[in-house]
């Protein structure tokens, strides 16, 4: 099934005399349970192609069609983690299953948080353990969704941390789009396609 058919998309900011090109004469199509790469130099549009293929923006001009999917962003903010929330809260909020209290600690221990942090505010964190943070709460949850969108989401992180992300997304069996700069990483989840932006 087709989940993205993108037709020469343009996405510009601003009006009149100030307008600036953030994305230019894009096309491409994804097929669901393909993962790919976007790559581009910084400032090519490669965070805001993302936030088009969430519906979050709308492009300029072409065409952009999304079939009907659910997805989750794990951005570089971290924005799913709650930073005045403990370890041990922010995976509870995602225990949607009523997982008994020892299997969600199981959970966490698989993803390096060990029982002397649980109590640790999620604000203390550091951005890696934010992202690891982040994957364990949606394996708690395991509300998966059709696509995962990870921007960055090697950066800051140990190098055990990356083998258990990397794990995670060469499991899943959904669709990923990745913005990484990391090619082992790129390789070892089974990235199959690239989309390049100039």
């Amino acid at each position: 099934m087709c989940l993205l058919k993108v037709e020469h998309v343009q996405k510009y900011y601003g009006n009149g005399g100030n307008i600036t090109k953030a994305l230019n004469d894009i096309s491409f199509d994804m097929k669901e349970g393909e993962f790919v790469a976007i790559m581009g130099a910084s400032g090519s549009g490669k965070t805001t192609l993302l936030k088009l293929i969430m519906g979050e923006l709308h492009p300029t001009d072409g065409v952009m069609e999304r079939a009907d999917f659910t997805s989750v962003y794990l951005d570089q903010e971290y924005s799913l983690v709650r930073n005045e929330r403990s370890v041990l809260q922010q995976a509870e909020a995602f225990n949607h299953r009523h997982l008994p209290e020892h299997e969600v600690k199981t959970i966490l221990n698989r993803y390096l948080f060990p029982r002397d942090v649980w109590n640790k505010p999620c604000g203390k964190l550091s951005g890696g353990e934010k992202m690891s943070l982040s994957f364990c709460c949606l394996m708690i949850a395991d509300n998966t969704p059709d696509m995962f969108i990870l921007d960055e989401p090697t950066n800051n992180l140990d190098i055990e941390s990356i083998e258990i992300i990397t794990a995670t997304i060469r499991d899943y069996a959904g669709t990923v789009i990745a913005i990484s700069h990391d090619r082992e990483f790129l390789k070892d989840t089974g990235i199959e396609r690239e989309i390049l932006l100039e």
